[in-house]
């Protein structure tokens, strides 16, 4: 019988080029901010519109382009199936369904230490043969001899926006921010209603200001805030009819507390519940937390524990609080900084 030679198969892929843009497949845009305080920020325009225009530029057509913009406010340390947006992009990934993934960045993608997180995306990319694109950089992790490397420039990105997350950020700026934390200064967290930040440094005679970055009462709220401690002991420690007469009666947050504000200071009040007359008013549960947050007789706590006691102004009467404070409250006023002291000498485990 005659020998039978096949047919030389023709790459597919030439080797030593890079692969042309699947401007025929869907391509989708990733979108992601670590916290929902970045978001809107210039940084979301560069991953959104930006993007976008950019993929047009290259020859797509808007109808082309999927955007996943389901993960503002979710770190890139999460696992996929842990962030709604890079879940889908990773089916669609599977399924066959794009051609090419873009981002701003790659640390838009993973900040992921262990690298695991990282290793699935690659490898799913690689099998559906995938392109990741960012603004300077066309990754092509299934590319017949080019491949390794990219996938390795890819980890490298992303190892390095894991250690800078795991070293800079919660090393050396978090520990900076606990530092101040201890000490009664704010530094950026939400700000208790009936309170504001004084951001000034220098008082108006150029002097010091000893009360930068801490709480004072910011009256138009402290007044409502002090009324509803009253009502809780006008109707015997009954949150609950409390609430319900606060919802029904007032008395009610400002609508124009941003303008009451005087420059040179900062308040937070972030509150969406409105009465039965439309004002502003906390819930059930936000009721609850202000009756047993010692912010309001003066005292800093951080991460549960009472740090600083008498760090500023009270707007509550330490007496009143109390009333309330023993009635909700399932610790003892104490344990926290019992529990402090008993700690700091190795009594008791933290």
């Amino acid at each position: 019988m005659p020998k039978r030679y096949q047919q030389r198969q023709e790459a597919k892929i030439d080797p030593y080029k890079a692969q042309p843009l699947p401007l025929d497949r869907l391509v989708a845009v990733y979108y992601r901010q670590s916290s929902e305080g970045q978001i809107g920020n210039i940084n979301t325009t560069l991953q959104t519109v930006d993007m976008v225009e950019h993929l047009m530029r290259q020859g797509w057509v808007r109808d082309q382009i999927i955007m996943i913009d389901r993960d503002a406010g979710i770190s890139g340390t999460k696992k996929i199936a842990e962030r709604p947006g890079m879940s889908y992009l990773h089916t669609l990934i599977e399924n066959g369904e794009i051609g090419l993934v873009a981002s701003q960045d790659v640390d838009r993608f993973f900040r992921d230490v262990t690298q695991i997180q990282t290793n699935i995306f690659i490898d799913t990319c690689r099998r559906n043969n995938v392109l990741v694109l960012t603004p300077t950089f066309v990754y092509d992790f299934a590319h017949p001899t080019q491949g390794r490397y990219h996938m390795q420039m890819f980890r490298d990105h992303a190892q390095r926006a894991a250690d800078h997350l795991e070293y800079h950020i919660k090393g050396r700026l978090m520990q900076a921010r606990d530092y101040l934390k201890v000490r009664g200064i704010w530094t950026g967290r939400s700000v208790a209603i009936g309170y504001m930040v004084d951001l000034r440094e220098k008082l108006s005679d150029g002097s010091p200001n000893p009360k930068h970055r801490r709480y004072v009462p910011f009256q138009p709220c402290a007044d409502v805030v002090l009324a509803y401690f009253k009502l809780f002991r006008e109707f015997n420690r009954n949150l609950t009819r409390t609430w319900r007469h606060i919802y029904q009666h007032g008395p009610c947050y400002p609508e124009n507390f941003e303008e009451l504000v005087p420059q040179g200071f900062k308040v937070d009040v972030i509150v969406k519940y409105r009465g039965l007359n439309g004002g502003l008013l906390p819930s059930p549960s936000g009721l609850e937390y202000m009756l047993t947050n010692v912010a309001y007789i003066g005292h800093w706590s951080y991460r549960g524990v009472i740090e600083q006691w008498h760090n500023h102004e009270a707007i509550v009467p330490e007496d009143l609080f109390m009333y309330a404070f023993n009635a909700i409250s399932k610790v003892d006023f104490f344990w926290s900084a019992e529990r402090r002291l008993f700690t700091a000498s190795g009594l008791c485990p933290a």
